[in-house]
């Protein structure tokens, strides 16, 4: 099979290079280049293999979970890094004043997203990812529903006349096309070892010592996370293992950060942190897990076991009144709906809320971030106690795992949360997940919530999915 972009006109290449060229380069100021990108047309293509048939970095990927868009592109046109966390606002600044005025305003966007605490010292499996890391990716394969687009670019200093910037793109273009990318595998190499961070005794620890300061007063509700690595016969391709996951997730968000070949994070995250369309800002409260039941019939009746369980409800309360109050902050009729609903996933259950308002006028991107993460669905409440309490406890960094990760554009911004999520270093693959320990909690029935949410990643890698 050949991907291909035989529909695009070289005419048509030309004619947008004719136009936005000189207006770009009227922008240059100060030695600050500036990106040219041609999008085009071309015919459908499975854009995981697409983007596994390229073997430029960074590599990036994302899959909204209503499936109305899907977007891959590799290398780096453009990009925005930043490690020091006072300068994090600045840098979604920069984004957002170039996304206002660049001429080509409605075609750039900017994939990547941010570290769960930038405050931590991360330990060295992290070290590839900035604190805050977005990158305009220098070729794109997207689609929007059932229309694709592919795009190339150039970073434009201002001296750069028409036909080399033609000659350029074009030759970009070009390349996009790829000879029989290979299919996904039936299985991965063997999984050699399992270690759990903390160990089931740690684990107890940790959720003993939480139930502690929650009869105290002192939070009402702390997320312990687990990491479980699995070390592998052989490397993993973090493409194939995206793959896999999609395949084997509804209703999820998919992601790929991969700033290069041995080094990548992925997951399949049921959870939005907020979507902006123009002043709109909508999020949702999703937490509280039973598992999926063997049957229509068993599976109803755990919805409504989730439903009316006390202890649930109250953990569900906890987000949605921290939610409430975030909201409060930056928009204008804020509005919470009714009871919760149920939301069903391919191996777990969530009770979820949804929440929408109006954003005041100027508030930036980088406030709303600044304001919306952690929720206490993947930190706890109150928001700064639990944190404290969170690297206290936990026998790791988080590093992404938890964070903001999406796409921002120039119309609309869209975030989901970095759970259900790997880290990929060459043979290990490191699976994070967390539960919410609030009154009631015990550390067999939590470690047990963390299985459950595991388990189709475990299937995936394992083989173990029909």
């Amino acid at each position: 099979m050949k991907y291909s972009s035989k529909i695009i006109e070289s005419k048509d290449v030309r004619n947008q290079v004719n136009r936005f060229l000189p207006r770009i380069k009227g922008m240059i100021q100060s030695g600050k280049p500036l990106p040219l990108l041609v999008t085009c047309r071309t015919v459908p293509v499975d854009i995981l293999r697409w983007l596994k048939s390229h073997s430029l970095y960074p590599r990036l990927y994302w899959y909204d979970r209503e499936g109305s868009m899907e977007i891959g592109g590799y290398g780096s046109l453009m990009t925005v890094s930043e490690d020091d966390p006072s300068r994090f606002l600045t840098a979604f600044g920069k984004l957002s004043a170039m996304l206002d005025k660049h001429p080509q305003k409605d075609f750039l966007r900017f994939l990547g997203g941010m570290s769960f605490s930038p405050q931590e010292k991360q330990d060295n499996r992290w070290e590839d990812f900035p604190g805050f890391w977005f990158v305009l990716p220098e070729v794109m394969m997207l689609r929007i529903n059932e229309d694709y687009f592919v795009s190339a670019g150039v970073l434009l200093e201002g001296h750069e006349d028409v036909n080399e910037t033609f000659t350029s793109i074009l030759e970009s273009l070009k390349k996009t096309q790829a000879e029989n990318p290979s299919p996904t595998p039936d299985q991965f190499p063997a999984i050699i070892t399992r270690t759990d961070h903390p160990d089931y005794t740690g684990w107890t620890n940790n959720v003993d010592t939480s139930l502690h300061e929650i009869s105290e007063g002192k939070i009402d509700k702390v997320v312990l996370a687990r990491r479980t690595d699995l070390l592998f016969e052989k490397p993993v391709d973090a493409v194939d293992y995206l793959h896999a996951l999609k395949d084997a997730n509804d209703r999820c968000y998919c992601f790929l950060l991969q700033p290069r070949q041995d080094t990548a994070f992925l997951g399949a995250t049921p959870e939005r942190l907020f979507k902006t369309e123009k002043n709109l800002l909508v999020s949702e409260a999703a937490c509280s897990t039973v598992v999926r039941g063997a049957d229509p019939d068993e599976d109803q009746r755990r919805s409504a076991w989730l439903l009316q369980n006390r202890k649930e409800l109250s953990e569900h309360g906890f987000v949605t009144g921290d939610l409430l109050e975030k909201f409060q902050q930056i928009t204008k009729n804020a509005c919470l709906s009714g009871q919760p609903k149920i939301l069903q996933l391919a191996n777990v259950q969530h009770l979820v809320s949804n929440i929408s308002g109006v954003l005041e006028n100027g508030i930036s991107i980088g406030e709303i971030v600044s304001i919306m993460h952690p929720t206490a669905a993947v930190g706890g409440y109150p928001g700064p106690a639990a944190t404290s309490l969170i690297k206290r406890l936990e026998p790791f960094g988080r590093g992404w795992y938890a964070g903001p990760v999406g796409i921002i554009s120039h119309e609309s911004a869209e975030m989901a949360v970095g759970i259900r999520s790997s880290l990929v270093t060459d043979r290990v693959i490191s699976l994070f997940t967390g539960a919410g320990i609030v009154q009631g909690s015990t550390p067999e029935s939590e470690w047990q919530e963390i299985e459950d949410k595991m388990s189709t990643a475990f299937k995936v890698l394992s083989g173990g999915l029909e």
